[in-house]
């Protein structure tokens, strides 16, 4: 969270910084401009206080024009080059420092010409001073005489000039504040990009530089270490399905040597009838042992993706049908006589297909169905209902007795021993590896029926709807 506020703050403090070095620059140029106007200005005013001294300060004095020693110490305060007092015929009549080459006789034509422009290199300013008229020559160096004629539409649009710089300077913080936002962008892409491999528990290794440094170092080890544990967790994963399928193969062997010598003990004509019903029952515990175990071995296989699908078309009609005989031949009728399983097929179903694996469709019905059959010992009606609905093929399954307990249902993904439900676990588990899925029905006793449903084309085989079941 710190290195996150670091970047923040480092992202703020750089587009603060840019608008306000562009707003300072805006400001200095400003002042600038108006400190070189005021010296002008100043220098300007300084000047014409000096011709209006030299003014007053010349007369005339038998046929010469002198000036007085107030206006010889104001011109050598002045930065005039010269000066030079021209009569109403262009004579120069007067002079102060005016260099040899210049002429001392001007025309009219000439006067208007060097009055407003250039006097031998020298830009010149001109005061009338009654009588005469003083021409004084200013520092070639610093000025430059430069005369122009502005329209009055120019002088209008200094009001729309001045909107045009604010637009340009809101234009370039925009600019700045988009190019630091671009960067930014870009130095937090690998950071979007790892966080989404981690979540895939993809390996992430990302470079450890710029402002985000020290996030893409958390990222980095968070990554090392999620990886260090998917390594454990496959290794023990592996180990755990090595495992299950050792003991379930080992388990085979002996279930089996213990099903055929009950099976051959229980039609010796030498038995009692109670002798026969205890080797009936240590047969029909045996095959249930021998379900158990292979349930088992199986759910662990479809947890691991282990388990290969062998995919055909198939009828579900005909595959419900052939899940409750095998039902009625094996359980019912040795173990619960007052148990009916009642078929209830709609029309459509009669002909449409599944494709799916027929062995696992009918495991999974058999244990939905089973569970209804074993928790009710003193026997119940079982209602199996078969219909189409979005594309699938449903099957509900509800019965008379105790029903599903809340208990099972909320431990569905939960790792309990306090209770059994292997046989629900992995029905679910072949319903969604085929595309569907497995719901509850709650009663208004509280507690629930099952149904189950499997796509009918084969191409919504991936697709994973909620089916509203119906009774």
């Amino acid at each position: 969270m710190r290195s996150l506020f670091r970047i923040i703050r480092r992202y703020s403090l750089t587009a603060g910084a840019i608008i306000c070095v562009i707003l300072l620059s805006n400001v200095i140029a400003f002042f600038a401009w108006g400190y070189q106007k005021m010296e002008i200005s100043r220098r300007q005013d300084f000047r014409r206080s000096t011709l209006e001294t030299i003014s007053r300060e010349l007369f005339q004095e038998n046929g010469q024009w002198m000036l007085g020693e107030k206006g010889i110490q104001e011109l050598e305060n002045s930065d005039l080059q010269w000066c030079m007092g021209l009569d109403k015929n262009g004579q120069a009549v007067w002079e102060w420092r005016l260099p040899e080459n210049f002429a001392r006789s001007y025309s009219n034509t000439e006067i208007a010409k060097f009055s407003r422009w250039y006097l031998n290199d020298y830009p010149v300013a001109i005061w009338d001073a009654e009588n005469l008229l003083l021409v004084v020559g200013l520092d070639p160096d610093f000025f430059v005489r430069y005369s122009e004629v502005f329209p009055l539409s120019d002088i209008d649009m200094i009001p729309q000039y001045l909107k045009v710089i604010l637009a340009v300077n809101a234009a370039v913080i925009l600019f700045f504040v988009f190019l630091l936002g671009y960067r930014f962008y870009k130095a937090l892409k690998p950071l979007g990009t790892g966080v989404e491999k981690l979540s895939r528990q993809e390996p992430v290794r990302l470079k450890e530089k710029g402002m985000t440094r020290d996030l893409a170092l958390q990222i980095n080890h968070t990554s090392e270490i999620l990886q260090e544990q998917k390594q454990r967790l496959n290794k023990r994963d592996q180990a755990r399905t090595e495992w299950i399928s050792g003991v379930s193969h080992d388990i085979r062997t002996p279930l089996a040597l213990i099903v055929g010598y009950t099976d051959r003990l229980a039609k010796s004509p030498n038995l009692t009838e109670e002798e026969k019903k205890i080797t009936d029952t240590i047969c029909r515990q045996s095959r249930l042992i021998s379900q158990l175990v292979s349930d088992l071995n199986l759910t662990s296989k479809f947890a691991y993706d282990a388990q290969p699908l062998h995919l055909s078309e198939c009828s579900p009609a005909l595959l419900l049908r052939e899940c409750t005989a095998d039902i009625y031949n094996e359980e019912l009728e040795q173990e619960n006589g007052q148990t009916e399983v009642e078929l209830d097929i709609s029309p459509e179903m009669e002909k449409a297909a599944v494709f799916a694996d027929g062995n696992l469709v009918k495991r999974a019905l058999r244990n939905l169905i089973g569970n209804s059959v074993r928790h009710n010992p003193q026997g119940c009606q079982v209602m199996i209902r078969l219909y189409k609905k979005d594309g699938m093929a449903c099957f509900c399954i509800t019965d008379s007795g105790t029903g599903i307990p809340q208990t099972v249902v909320e431990n569905m993904d939960a790792q309990t021993e306090k209770i059994h439900i292997m046989g629900l676990r992995l029905a679910r588990q072949i319903a969604r590896a085929h595309g569907g899925n497995m719901e509850f029905l709650r009663r208004e006793t509280g507690t629930y029926d099952v149904g189950i449903r499997f796509p009918v084309e084969q191409e919504e085989k991936e697709q994973l709807q909620h089916c509203i079941w119906e009774k």
